[in-house]
């Protein structure tokens, strides 16, 4: 009897050692694979550089990745951008971004900034006008979730290490890796932020008022805030004018400018008005720049002497719209066969994937 039991004793714990292995196995390879970029700046060459899902289900994790990387940190970017710059130097910034941002999440990530970090007291928040536009066709299934505590918590650990998604999202960045031979290959079809979009009603500039809030919030607690226009390729112009938004959007800019001055990156230059082929450089898609133009965009940002960025104001914004918009018509005059395909994009294009081997 005594031996029967030792038996089942012996089994009960060789099944709990099993299980307490495999969790600490799950939690070294998302801790190793580091899929959201949140824990370091280096990679493994074919094993995690390509960084599929770096920014999925990035709502769960954003209070995470603040409570980790605002240390020592007295500059952040947030909005609904990509821009990052890891790697290169910049110790004092820290990058808080998420996917398809609406303007009320982001103002509450600006305020858990200011909770969570309280020595970070320059943001910049970038913004452009798909931001405001609540298109169901958006959504996205995870939620910005309810700060809880300013330390690190066991949800935030579960979070990081051991939740399904960050599992799902190790398992692809290493099978993506070794896949592509340690190159960053982007399969994306280059008209998929246009495909995906669907302006189907009237435009509502009623989240400036949100900008508004945080501006005053910024002041009363000497966080200098600053906005800027979010960098986008001509095609992504072109597909706001056949769409017939694109006087709503210099709108949008003209209140902007009525609430705060604003640096706009979505000027025509030298970046933004190349090809949006495979040999692109610059722009993964119509609305994400590549991590070679994210790095310029950002030191042009933090530079006394802006070369790239448009400081946008009640004085100057008519005489910028109107060179904007003549500007815009003279290119689709010009190119007219570019126009026509932008028109005639469809929702299913989206799906398209297309090997572009620059656009990194």
């Amino acid at each position: 009897m005594n031996e029967e039991n030792n038996k089942n004793n012996r089994k009960d714990y060789l099944l709990i050692i099993i299980f307490i292995t495999l969790i600490i196995v799950v939690v070294l390879f998302n801790f190793i694979v580091d899929p959201y970029y949140i824990l370091r700046d280096s990679t493994i060459k074919c094993f995690n550089n390509v960084k599929t899902h770096k920014y999925s289900n990035k709502r769960t994790i954003v209070y995470s990745d603040i409570k980790i990387n605002s240390r020592n940190k007295d500059t952040a970017f947030t909005g609904n951008c990509l821009l990052s710059h890891y790697g290169l130097g910049l110790d004092n910034v820290a990058f808080f971004t998420i996917p398809v941002a609406k303007v009320y999440e982001v103002a509450q990530v600006i305020f858990s900034i200011n909770k969570l970090a309280p020595d970070i007291k320059k943001i910049y928040w970038g913004l452009f006008y798909d931001d405001f536009w609540n298109d169901k066709n958006d959504e996205v299934n995870d939620k910005l979730p309810e700060l809880q505590s300013k330390f690190f918590t066991f949800q935030d650990f579960i979070n990081l290490f051991f939740s399904y998604n960050t599992t799902k999202y190790s398992i692809v960045t290493v099978k993506d890796s070794i896949k592509n031979q340690g190159k960053d290959i982007i399969y994306v079809y280059p008209y998929r932020e246009i495909a995906k979009k669907v302006y189907n009603s009237e435009f509502n500039f009623d989240e400036l008022d949100i900008i508004k809030q945080v501006k005053d919030f910024a002041e009363k607690n000497n966080i200098e805030l600053i906005i800027y226009y979010s960098p986008i390729h001509i095609t992504k112009k072109i597909h706001l004018y056949e769409k017939g938004m694109w006087e709503s959007n210099q709108e949008l800019k003209r209140k902007l400018a009525s609430i705060t001055p604003f640096y706009d990156y979505s000027f025509a230059n030298d970046y933004n008005m190349t090809p949006l082929d495979k040999n692109n450089f610059n722009f993964v898609d119509n609305i994400h720049p590549s991590n070679t133009y994210n790095n310029i965009v950002v030191n042009d940002l933090l530079s006394k002497e802006k070369t790239l960025g448009v400081l946008l104001n009640q004085n100057n914004i008519e005489k910028y719209l109107q060179e904007d918009s003549v500007q815009l018509l003279d290119y689709i005059n010009k190119n007219k066969d570019m126009a026509e395909k932008i028109k005639n994009v469809k929702k299913e294009d989206a799906k398209i994937a297309v090997r572009r081997e620059n656009a990194v």
